[in-house]
């Protein structure tokens, strides 16, 4: 192979990887844990810690779901915990809803797999820098919950400008 088509293949590669960060420059933190053997247990908690040093921006929070073809429920019911850095806690449940009523999933579908980003908040401003601890957990009726095969976090900036008035 001639050196200039070696060194055009390295430039596309090169260029390439630089696209795919490129597109994801706002994200702050994304982290997907796995679900052991597909079953999603009441005990098995996931947790996630985010450092934020910058409150003077709006973020995007949202929640990683994977899951088989074989789920046989259109939504998953989770409670969702924050622990801020100086200790406070809440807590929240959230609907996530998986596919349409007529049963087709939303989100990326391949194979067994569907995964999608679910929004659960937009335009947050965080009060306070300093590690947030985030925690999701099933809350369906089913325990364990079956078919899920993981399930995560991802914080964004978002592209809403804070203000005074906001």
């Amino acid at each position: 192979m001639s050196r200039i088509k070696k060194d055009f293949k390295l430039l596309a590669a090169f260029s390439i990887l630089l696209f795919l960060a490129s597109c994801d420059a706002n994200r702050v933190f994304e982290k997907n844990i796995d679900i052991a053997k597909e079953l999603w247990d009441y005990d098995d908690v996931k947790k996630f810690e985010v450092d934020i040093q910058d409150t003077s921006i709006r973020y995007n929070i949202g929640v990683n779901v994977r899951h088989s073809f074989q789920f046989e429920w259109r939504n998953v019911y989770v409670q969702i915990g924050t622990t801020l850095p100086d200790g406070k806690k809440l807590k929240k449940r959230v609907n996530l809803l998986l596919s349409e009523p007529d049963g087709k999933w939303y989100g990326k579908c391949f194979g067994d797999n569907c995964f999608l980003h679910i929004p659960i908040q937009s335009n947050f401003i965080f009060p306070i820098k300093g590690k947030y601890t985030f925690t999701i957990k099933q809350d369906m009726r089913q325990n364990p919950l079956k078919f899920m095969k993981f399930v995560g976090l991802r914080i964004e900036k978002s592209s809403e400008v804070k203000t005074s008035e906001n």
